[in-house]
């Protein structure tokens, strides 16, 4: 722990501007430029029905979101669209392409073994 970077958290309620690094089918994460990545949760896209998360969320995109939940214990931050007021919302959709080649994920790509562990431990338990 003694080379681990510090990273400032951010406080639920505020409105951050982060990009789409990785698209999953139900989620996407978002790098923001203080450091820490966040969840997208595709109920927390819109409160219309979403068929295709990805025809919406798209890998390099930027968007402004809502910080809603925050673990300082495992450092894990969950981010809404939906939660923010309207014109808060106009502002989120900046749309700036950002080639994935220039995305270095390599901390996702650390994290996401104990991801799919907790992924599955939670759909097997009853």
């Amino acid at each position: 722990m003694e080379n681990e970077k510090k990273v400032n958290l951010p406080r639920v309620g505020e409105i951050a501007t982060g990009t789409v690094v990785r698209v999953y089918p139900t989620y996407a994460i978002l790098l923001f430029e203080e450091g820490w990545t966040g969840l997208l949760h595709i109920s927390e896209l819109s409160n219309n029905y979403i068929r295709h998360f990805s025809s919406f969320v798209t890998t390099g995109a930027i968007y402004n979101v809502k910080v809603i939940s925050v673990d300082e214990a495992s450092g894990s931050v969950r981010v809404s669209l939906k939660q923010m007021g309207s014109a808060e919302k106009r502002k989120a959709f900046l749309h700036k392409k950002i080639d994935p080649k220039e995305i270095n994920s390599k901390s996702l790509e650390d994290k996401l073994p104990e991801w799919v562990k907790e992924e599955n431990e939670g759909e097997f338990q009853s």
